[in-house]
């Protein structure tokens, strides 16, 4: 492709390297930092005193685009996996002006639910981040990893990350951990008005890795790993935008933007349409709403596509500000190079709806200057 970078990816990733947690993290939490455990024919993640599943693959295929254990035994890691000089070169080939940045390794760490270590290593993480995105702070979006542990250590690195970082945007997993306060917790509130005057918008990613909580998948399809990821991430994303408008976020908090990311788009214009329903035959009795629950998602939330899905024109005449675009990049299940030409090329979208997906949505809902 060629041209001049105009795309902007909404949900892009970092590969932490081992300086990540190595240099960023005091010593004594030096034993819960995520890493790679490697046996003869597959390896697990390691987090704390946690251990994931086995992967039947190499290591490498976690920053390794396209290169899934399915297609390669010799995957190669892309060089802007955790080189900012080697990812904006890698954005100008897929004509990617600017990428909001998502961990890898961070998607583990929000399993970890003791307040000091979980604390900690959000905050090494973010920290690292920050150096990375330091290389050209306009095209590399900082979006800070926030801990489970307790609303109010949320709040506080969502402040910290915002005021001393400067990142456009912060991030949480989508599931209901034992011993953790539930999205819908009231001393989240805080939270979601500090979001609120601060314009930054909240991500909701999730990620199957096998040291976060995933009992309920493992049990359903017998630690099956493509099974698992097929279901977690529609089913997990479902359940938060139900959560989000049965128990009165988003009406409580209308500037409040989420973005449901990573599970492709059209699901939510059928699952909408369901909610919808159910406040007619229903109600919601946790929830004083005044609006249709589609009308709450078609002003606060986003949903993120990598590809032209099937039925992707009816979900954008629905809601044709709420569909940004994202790449994976470098994700073994994402596409490189060429993550941008199937929308680019597509003649399924007006060149409105195209402008929309791979630009203007995401630049309002991260809220970037042009």
């Amino acid at each position: 492709m060629s041209g001049t970078p105009s795309v902007i990816d909404a949900d892009g990733h970092i590969v932490e390297p081992d300086a990540c947690f190595r240099d960023f993290l005091p010593q004594k939490y030096a034993s819960y930092a995520p890493r790679i455990v490697q046996f003869d024919d597959h390896f697990r993640y390691v987090c704390g005193d946690r251990i994931s599943f086995r992967i039947h693959a190499r290591p490498e295929t976690v920053g390794a685009p396209g290169q899934t254990a399915h297609v390669t035994d010799a995957p190669i890691v892309a060089r802007g996996a955790d080189d900012p000089v080697g990812r904006l070169l890698d954005m100008d080939i897929d004509l990617i002006e600017r990428a909001a940045l998502y961990p890898t390794y961070g998607l583990m760490i929000q399993g970890v639910t003791e307040r000091e270590p979980g604390v900690a290593l959000c905050r090494a993480l973010n920290d690292w981040l920050a150096s990375y995105c330091a290389h050209d702070p306009k095209r590399l979006i900082g979006i800070a990893t926030l801990p489970m542990t307790h609303p109010d250590d949320a709040l506080a690195e969502a402040r910290r990350c915002v005021e001393q970082h400067g990142f456009r945007g912060v991030w949480r997993r989508p599931e209901r951990f034992e011993n953790i306060a539930p999205l819908h917790d009231p001393g989240y509130d805080a939270l979601w008005s500090y979001l609120e005057e601060t314009d930054v918008p909240l991500g909701i990613h999730p990620g199957l890795n096998g040291v976060v909580p995933y009992s309920y998948f493992g049990d359903r399809f017998d630690n099956d790993f493509t099974a698992m990821h097929a279901a977690h991430f529609p089913v997990e994303q479902i359940m938060n935008l139900t959560t989000l408008i049965a128990f009165g976020i988003l009406e409580r908090h209308p500037l409040l933007r989420v973005g449901l990311l990573e599970t492709g788009a059209v699901w939510a214009l059928h699952y909408l349409h369901r909610l919808d329903e159910h406040l007619e035959v229903f109600g919601y009795p946790n929830a004083d709403l005044t609006m249709r629950p589609s009308d709450y998602f078609r002003r606060q939330c986003v949903v993120s596509v990598e590809e032209v899905e099937p039925g992707l024109d009816a979900m954008l005449a629905a809601y044709p500000d709420n569909v940004v675009f994202a790449s994976d990049y470098p994700h073994a299940d994402g596409t490189f190079p060429g993550a941008t030409k199937e929308l680019l090329d597509t003649t399924l979208l007006s060149d409105a709806q195209r402008r929309a997906v791979l630009r203007d949505n995401a630049m309002n809902f991260y809220r970037l200057e042009a």
